[in-house]
């Protein structure tokens, strides 16, 4: 069943509906691996994913003025070491990485199972072809069963990694 979902570009003044949605994702993380520690992301998202002016890329899904997931990537320099350090690109000026990595998409639990996390995909894979990129792709834990079958159902060509899977879709 499809929801009325509108899906945009993060707008800073969503940050707090979007923390909202971290922290339901931890909450839902510690339940579901009780014995590790999650650590606690809303800070990172806060002080770092969400900052205008950086790398990262947010979309989000909001349901009658109120949001309901998410939906991150960033252009990659193809070495995750380098893209784990870098809030802003070490390139060059108007140079377009290659690949765009889709970080984390995150839908609340009330609206999945609705098509917003495979219209979140869709509007990135939109977004990475306007910006130039030639290819998308995700690392997903083979655990993580939906968002493998979003992802798998836009054609995305799958790479099993062993523990997890890396998904990619050509531009």
């Amino acid at each position: 069943m499809a929801v009325n979902a509108k899906i945009r570009e993060y707008k800073p003044e969503d940050l707090e509906q979007v923390l909202e949605l971290v922290k339901e994702l931890e909450t839902e993380m510690a339940r579901k691996f009780p014995n590790i520690k999650i650590k606690a992301g809303k800070w990172d998202y806060k002080t770092r994913y969400l900052q205008p002016g950086n790398k990262y890329k947010t979309f989000v899904a909001e349901v009658g003025g109120k949001m309901v997931g998410y939906l991150i990537g960033y252009p990659s320099v193809s070495a995750p070491e380098v893209d784990l350090m870098y809030d802003d690109l070490p390139v060059t000026p108007g140079h377009v990485p290659p690949e765009f990595y889709l970080q984390i998409t995150f839908v609340s639990k009330p609206f999945r199972n609705q098509g917003i996390s495979k219209m979140l995909h869709k509007r990135i894979v939109e977004y990475a072809r306007d910006q130039g990129h030639k290819e998308l792709y995700a690392c997903i834990a083979k655990w993580n069963e939906a968002e493998i079958s979003v992802v798998k159902s836009l054609k995305f060509e799958i790479k099993d990694l062993g523990y997890r899977y890396r998904l990619s879709l050509k531009l």
